[in-house]
């Protein structure tokens, strides 16, 4: 079973309430193949975070940026049926599609990154000011 919820609080809050949840355990039921019986056993309350960032860099480093983030799996969601909700998403920020980049010569910063479902939503340039607040 999945519940899909939003939280808002305090984040050392936030954070504690996450981390008590997921150090909870339940008593699970299942029938092994081999055994053909049913066992019991516990398991651990999964809580993965489904988390929006906005990651800022200077636009010169975009294909390192976009490398370093997807490493050569361009932003794509593993699940297809997926896609239409990133386009939702997509839309609603106001971003473009990830754009291509060459994963072979953009280089790669070193980021842990093991576990870590990376979906890319959108991109959009930066917006310059002068000291007048005009928009350049």
């Amino acid at each position: 079973m999945h519940i899909y919820m939003l939280t808002r609080g305090i984040k050392h809050d936030v954070d504690r309430f996450i981390r008590e949840l997921a150090a909870k355990y339940l008593p699970f039921k299942f029938k092994t193949k081999a055994e053909k019986k049913e066992t019991k056993k516990l398991v651990q309350v999964a809580v993965r975070p489904i988390q929006l960032w906005e990651v800022v860099f200077p636009e010169e480093h975009q294909d390192l940026m976009l490398n370093t983030l997807f490493r050569g799996a361009k932003g794509k969601t593993q699940h297809k049926r997926h896609f239409k909700w990133v386009n939702v998403i997509r839309k609603i920020l106001g971003v473009s599609k990830i754009p291509d980049y060459d994963d072979k010569t953009a280089g790669m910063l070193p980021v842990y990154d093991a576990n870590v479902e990376r979906v890319g939503i959108g991109i959009k340039q930066d917006r310059y000011q002068d000291e007048n607040g005009e928009m350049l």
